[in-house]
């Protein structure tokens, strides 16, 4: 008795047919008779042979996974992020694969890296609070595997993305606070190279400016988004 992993040509060896004719009778092609078909299923059965899943995925051109970068899965939006894309990714027969950056841009590109190599069929991230440099994004261009982008979001032309109206809501909140009786209202900002950080020193502005209010650069602080220097700020 044969032992180890049952295969196509463990069953075709078995059967003493071709394994492209067991390879046809387990997709149910039509060009295989019933006699044959119901041989190698049963066969294939009694064997527990399992399709090669990544056979399947080279000939249809896909993976059905899709990648996920985030910096840090502590944070209770990351980790609500992660949860969404999961429940929907399982809804559609789709697998997740996910990373940290932790907010290290050198850990970011081999996450982007692995993902490309793992032949993922789009990815979602999060940037990291230091990435400047998008090449590693450009790059996956290259292999067709798009990209959308969330929360942090890189100032980049042409891309997919998923964000709030952050400066909008900047808006109302200085509205709110000035209908309160507040009249010097300080801002602590992200880093400024975060499309988010920009839309919300723009909304702050705005909100003043509407308000005709004075804006103080001693009012506004940027701080690094961690708690250490949120606190200091």
């Amino acid at each position: 008795m044969e032992s180890g992993i049952p295969t196509i040509k463990l069953i075709a060896r078995q059967l003493n047919i071709s394994a492209s004719t067991v390879s046809r009778a387990l997709r149910d092609h039509p060009s295989i008779g019933l006699g044959t078909k119901t041989r190698v299923q049963q066969l294939a059965k009694e064997l527990g042979y399992e399709p090669n899943q990544t056979a399947i995925f080279f000939q249809q051109g896909r993976t059905f996974t899709i990648g996920v970068i985030l910096p840090e899965l502590s944070e209770a939006f990351f980790g609500a992020a992660i949860s969404g894309i999961e429940d929907s990714a399982q809804k559609n027969n789709y697998t997740v694969l996910m990373g940290q950056s932790h907010d290290n841009v050198e850990k970011e590109r081999r996450l982007v890296e692995t993902m490309k190599n793992h032949r993922v069929d789009g990815l979602i991230i999060s940037i990291t609070k230091n990435t400047t440099d998008y090449s590693h994004f450009e790059n996956l261009k290259r292999y067709d595997i798009p990209v959308v982008f969330f929360d942090r979001i890189p100032s980049m032309p042409n891309i997919h993305s998923i964000e709030c109206n952050i400066e909008s809501g900047m808006i109302q909140a200085i509205n709110l606070l000035i209908k309160k009786g507040h009249r010097q209202i300080g801002f602590i900002n992200g880093p400024n190279n975060l499309k988010a950080s920009k839309d919300r020193a723009s909304g702050y502005m705005k909100g003043l400016q509407k308000n005709r209010l004075k804006i103080d650069p001693s009012f506004i602080i940027s701080s690094d988004l961690n708690k250490e220097s949120t606190q200091t700020a």
